[in-house]
């Protein structure tokens, strides 16, 4: 079953459209880089989020490492992508995206799903931050002008979950090895530094009261 705030794809990290080989190393990757003898897992995750992690990872393998049970996931996936957009067709098109520039005025840059000005002060505060929590990501992505529903379909994150996380309101996010992957999406379409942004958001969350 497609679930609401991931799929078995993202568990793995791999594109839909991966290969079965490619599938087969991720899964062995994963299942490394939590591996119990792996003691940096335990930086970041408790000795129970590590298994809930692991069985995971075997169920999402046991659905898109095969075949036959990965065909039958890939029709419910792409029904509920195609849900997704009769959803959006159906708003205005005020609403919808704007197709990309190709060739950017100076002091521009662009995201995944956007344009943004360049502020170099802003640049240097994104480079200094030490302490990253929920309202520094918030304050990136605004600043590089994404919209929280564009950054929602890019990702795939249920909304309430980035208002959550944007909001430091942790008590209704899911477990930590969730959040954690939601964080690593934040640094990868903001282009944040994916082993610093990750181990001081994931120090902050395990230091809320």
């Amino acid at each position: 079953m497609v679930k609401e705030s991931y799929n078995y794809y993202q568990v793995l990290d791999v594109p839909p459209d991966a290969s079965q080989q490619t599938i087969h190393q991720a899964y062995h990757q994963a299942k490394a880089t939590y591996s119990s003898e792996n003691p940096e897992v335990y930086q970041f995750f408790s000795q129970n989020e590590v298994h809930d992690w692991v069985d995971l990872i075997e169920e999402a393998y046991a659905v898109v490492g095969h075949p036959n049970t990965r065909r039958d996931y890939d029709r419910e996936l792409d029904a509920l992508i195609q849900q997704s957009q009769n959803s959006q067709s159906s708003a205005s098109q005020t609403d919808s995206l704007e197709p990309l520039p190709n060739d950017l005025p100076d002091g521009y840059a662009l995201t995944a799903v956007s344009q943004y000005k360049v502020d170099p002060k802003m640049e240097e505060f994104i480079n200094a931050q030490d302490l990253v929590d929920g309202l520094f990501l918030k304050k990136v992505r605004s600043y590089k002008n994404i919209e929280l529903t564009d950054f929602s379909n890019l990702t795939c994150i249920a909304i309430r979950h980035l208002y959550a996380i944007e909001n430091n309101n942790f008590s209704i996010l899911p477990a930590p090895v969730f959040v954690r992957g939601y964080i690593i999406q934040y640094c990868r379409v903001l282009g944040l530094n994916e082993d610093r942004v990750v181990k001081s958001f994931m120090n902050f969350l395990r230091n809320e009261p």
